[in-house]
Parts: structure tokens; sequence; C-alpha cells
């Protein structure tokens, strides 16, 4: 074996590529500066919510008034020492450096736990260039967490019997889902019919159905099954028949077979992973079938054939001298990956890019096991660089108005006002968190992520009763969770209760703009804050314009109370007027101004001469 001071021409070659993957993929996804609309999804703000409130001593809640199981408990269990110490406002900054710090960490592993230190270096430097596992680190979330702890699984899984089942309950409570490996790495080790095999997922599994007990409304966590119920649940309500339900059924089960999350996560690591598992048992006389269907595949139309293609490709140009039996470990991983695919896209509906983190890990175990090859090596890095513009940005502009909506929301109702939210991480945190008490807005969770009791009175379809119950007087979000028409994402409407109507039963009070600024579904131009009609009056509406100074994302913000038809027009230092916005009803409009207006400017009514306001320079 060489070493890693005397690589040889191949190895030389394999360590320049790999470092070329590094520096391109580090290039092209890390984020000095990770935001809301940016890196941080209003997922990760449930779990600095969480993390601020047991810091602070109100106990592991997010939802107003529950305690809950719904955030991944060992990643928001190493938040609250740095909410402790740096105040909840340091957690946005510190999380995703916290993460890319735990990404680093892993690549180290890479390296390190293999005794072919060519093929460790090459294999670090692969991970640490990964652009969804770069991207994802500073997500704010578990992701690079859940790889480390899958990463440190595999490590340890022959050391004694008490550290792999201590780093199986780590995954676990890391990343439910990792389970599914957990059950991999004891297979791997003792076979199927070995009692010692089962230890390992008992012990994990009971620590994590226990803590979700104490701290839940049940056995599995409060998220597991809200947004995958509403996607169901909705379809159903379509009523299109036996069809159209496998047809979409189908649509999500695609993937599973090699589709595109194991692109997303390595085409050719995949195909690999795939290679390693069929090359000893597939007839060398059947050599060219693969490669064949992937080509007729091809030529009907059928789209996300790579890591197929690079399975077809090697039992193509490499068969085995001989048949062999699989080895119980490549195809343990290999199924846990699977059933991880199956459990978000097939059977849950809800696919999310931070779920495949754990295929990483399986494409660089297969890689590794023909890592003698340092001409693959070579291939693999460079493949990585050619898939970099599978992973783009993440489509989160439309958070700033979230954003927005939970800085103030404090200037529209008193403080004190129970307020109910779907999306409510982003709210929670600005509004409940952040705030100072004087400005203080309870945040309830209506989708049932971080609190059981809403999602009950969802599958019940009493949500409305709930919220009579709850003395919640208000909504904030995008317009679309409150819609009847099932055909739309997210649309919560039907689940109210009957005879529930928003036109009828909601009365705006302000909505919340950043212009521009839009999710990747209808209804989400804006966030809306409404009052039930039914809790009493709603409260006064703010009498005069008003500038708020910055907001949450450094720009300046205006508070407007406009009249149905009016259209605010803005004139700057260096141009004159030009529109900035319109309404259709009276409300009270909380506006992200152009940046240009940061230097001072007149502010209109269209049709008036006098100026609405007159803003100085910040």
């Amino acid at each position: 074996m060489r070493s890693l001071r005397s690589p040889g021409w191949q190895g030389g070659l394999a360590l320049l590529a790999a470092l070329v993957a590094a520096v391109v993929g580090m290039a092209d996804q890390l984020d000095l500066v990770p935001t809301a609309t940016s890196r941080l999804r209003d997922d990760a703000f449930y779990e600095f919510a969480w993390a601020a409130n047991v810091a602070a001593g109100r106990g592991p809640m997010v939802s107003e008034g529950v305690t809950t199981s719904g955030v991944q408990l060992l990643w928001s269990l190493l938040l609250v020492p740095v909410a402790a110490l740096g105040g909840a406002a340091a957690l946005p900054v510190v999380a995703p450096w916290l993460g890319f710090g735990l990404h680093l960490g892993t690549a180290g592993l890479w390296w390190f736990g293999t005794r072919d230190r060519l093929a460790g270096c090459c294999l670090a430097l692969c991970w640490l260039g990964h652009p969804l596992l770069l991207r994802e680190s500073q997500n704010g979330q578990e992701t690079a967490l859940a790889g480390a702890c899958l990463v440190g699984l595999w490590l340890v899984r022959r050391r004694g019997r008490a550290l792999p089942v201590a780093v199986a309950s780590l995954a676990v409570l890391a990343r439910s889902e990792l389970w599914a490996f957990v059950v991999a790495v004891s297979l791997a080790r003792h076979g199927v019919r070995s009692p010692r095999a089962w230890l390992a997922p008992a012990c994990s599994l009971l620590v994590h159905l226990v803590a979700n007990r104490l701290l839940g409304g049940g056995w599995w966590p409060d998220s597991a099954l809200p947004m995958a119920w509403l996607a169901h649940a909705n379809h159903a309500l379509l009523a299109e028949g036996a069809a159209a339900w496998f047809a979409r059924a189908w649509w999500f089960a695609r993937p599973v077979l090699l589709g595109s999350p194991w692109a997303l996560a390595s085409a050719m690591g995949s195909g690999v992973a795939v290679f390693a598992l069929l090359r000893g048992c597939w007839p060398a006389r059947l050599r060219l079938l693969p490669i064949a269907l992937v080509g007729a595949a091809a030529v009907g139309g059928a789209q996300d054939l790579w890591p197929a293609a690079w399975a077809a490709l090697g039992l193509l140009l490499f068969p085995a001298s001989r048949w062999r039996r699989p080895a119980i470990g490549r195809g343990a991983w290999l199924l846990a990956a699977a059933a991880l695919v199956a459990l978000h896209w097939a059977v849950r509906w809800y696919p999310r890019d931070y779920y495949l983190a754990p295929l990483v890990v399986v494409a660089m175990l297969a890689l590794r096991s023909f890592a003698r090859w340092r001409w693959l090596l070579v291939v693999f890095a460079l493949a990585q660089v050619a898939d970099r513009g599978l992973v783009g940005s993440e489509p989160l502009a439309g958070q700033a108005a979230m954003e927005l909506a939970g800085r103030f929301a404090a200037d529209v109702v008193p403080a004190g006002t129970r307020l109910g939210s779907f999306n409510s991480g982003l709210v929670t945190f600005q509004a409940a968190v952040l705030a100072p008490p004087a400005r203080r807005l309870p945040i309830v969770n209506l989708d049932g992520v971080v609190d059981a009791r809403a999602f009950a009175a969802l599958r019940q379809r009493r949500l409305s009763a709930w919220l009579d119950e709850q003395r919640i007087a208000g909504l904030l979000d995008h317009p679309v969770q409150f819609a009847l028409d099932a055909r739309l994402p997210h649309a919560c409407g039907h689940w109210f209760g009957q005879g529930f109507a928003p036109a009828d039963d909601l009365q705006e009070l302000a909505r919340f703009v950043v212009p521009g600024a839009t999710l990747d579904r209808p209804g989400t131009d804006s966030v809306r804050l409404y009052w039930r009609r039914g809790m009493g009056p709603p409260p006064p509406r703010p009498a005069a314009v008003r500038d708020l100074g910055i907001g949450p994302d450094g720009g300046r913000c205006l508070l407007w109370p406009a009249r149905a038809g009016e259209v605010l027009e803005a004139e700057g230092p260096a141009e004159g007027r030009r529109a900035l916005l319109g309404v259709d009803a009276d409300t009270v409009v909380v506006l992200r101004l152009p940046d240009d207006l940061r230097c001072g400017g007149r502010l209109f009514v269209r049709g008036q001469l006098e100026p609405l306001l007159r803003l100085g320079p910040l």
C-alpha cells in the first residue's frame, strides 16, 4: 500500500481532482453570512425557539403553552448553551457555523478513519466540497450533525458493544430516520439471526420513543405526521378517483428507483453503490443488459438516469470473474438509503433536500470499497464538480415577509395578543423569543409540527373550535394557508370546520410585504394578519403613517394605514416618483422599502400633491 507521501501519478491525480472538487464546492456554496433569505429555513427557527426557551427556563417548547418533540432533539440540545451564553439573537449567527464546523469535522473522520490514507484524503476533500452537504451544513438545522453521527456509527461499528449502542442512540436523536442505518450497521456486523444484531436498534429506538413521549404528544416526533397528513388529506378531498391517486403515488415513488434524490446526493456514488452490490452476482453474459435498458429508457424519454447509467456502465466494463454472494453490509446500507428515500418521497410525499445527507455517506462508503482503483477516485471527484449545477440556491426570498411579520406584528395588535400561525418558526422567533417583554406576542403553531394539540384539531376538522378554546384572536400567515382549494399546497381551510369561509370569518388587519420576494407557491406574495370575527372588536387601526426604522434584514421599513384602491409612490433623492405598492382592501401595510430610500426621500399616495411622509437619512 502506498503512503500519502508517495502517491504515484494516479494517486497524485486523484488528490488534485479531489482538491479541485473541494475548492469548487466551497466557492459555489459557502455562505459567509447565512440569513433567513439565503440558508436558514423556517424549520430551523423552530429549533432556535426551542433552544432559546429551554435556556431561558421556559421549557422545551416552541408553540405557546405546550412542550414538543417536533424538533431534532440532539441538535436542539447543542444549541441550548449557545442561547444561554450568547442570547437567543446569537442562534441564527452561530448555528450555521456550528453546522459547518461539524461538516469539517466529518471530513476529518473520513481521512483518519480510512486505512488507505490517500483514499481517505480524497474522500475527505470530496466530502468537504460536496455542494449539497455544504449548502445544508449551513441551514441552521441538524443536517451536518446527522452526517457526522452516521460516519461515526460506521467507524465504531466493531468496537465492543457499549460504544456502538451509545453512538446509535445519539444518531437517532440527531435525526430519527437514521434508525434504518443503525439496523443496517448491526445486521452487517452480527448477521440477521444473531440476537446481538438487535441490541443497538432496540436501545436507540427505546431512547427515541421515551424522549418523544416525555416531550410531545405521542411516541413519534410531533413533526413526523402533520405535513404528510395534509398532503394526503388534501389530495383525498379532490376525489379524483383511484387512477389519479395511483398517478400521484407513482410520481412520488419514482425517485426511489435511483431517481433525482440519488443524483443530488451523488449520481456516480449511488451508481457505484449499486455496482458494488450487484457485481459479484450479476452474470457476465448479461453485462450488456443493464446499459441496454438504460439506453432504451433514455430513448423513451425517461429522465434522472445517471445513477442507473453509472451502475450499468460498471457492470458492463468490470464484470466479476466468478459468482459471489452479495456482501450483507453493502446490501443493508443501500437498503437503508432506499428506505429513507421511500419514507420521505413515496410515503410522506414531503421531499426535502436536507434528508439526503445519509445517501452521500452510502456513496462514499461504496467508493471506499474500490479505493485501490485510483482512477475511480479521479472520476468521482470530477463527476462531483460536473454535478454541482444540480444544487442551486434555496428559494427562500419569501421568508423575508415572514421575518418582517414577526418583527412588526406588535405595531398592529397589542402585546400579549395570542396569534396562530402555520409557518410559525420565523414568526415565533421574532415575535415571542427575540421581542422585548413589552412587545411580546404569544404564537401558537397551527399545523401541528410543534404542537400536537393543533394537529389533533386539524385531523378532527375542528380547528376553529380549538382556536376559540385557546383564545387565539388573530391568524398570521400567507393567505394560501386559509384557502379552501385543496389543489393549493398547504391550503388548510377545509380543516377549520364546517362552514368556515375566509372572507366571512377573517378580517384583514395588516399585510407584511417585501416587494419581489415570494415563495415557490401561489398565495405567498405577502404575510397577512387577520382578526377572527367573534373574538370581540379588532384593535384600533394605527392612525398615521410611520417610519419603523431598520427591519430584521437591515432594510428600512414603513407602516402605512392604507385604503382600498390607494397606490403608494416613492420619490428618491436621485429620481422621480415611482409606484411601490397598491392595495385592494382597507389594511395596514408594513412594507420593506427599497434600499435607495435609506438615504431619504418622500412618499406619496397617488393623486395627492402633499407627501405622505418625508424620510430623513438613516
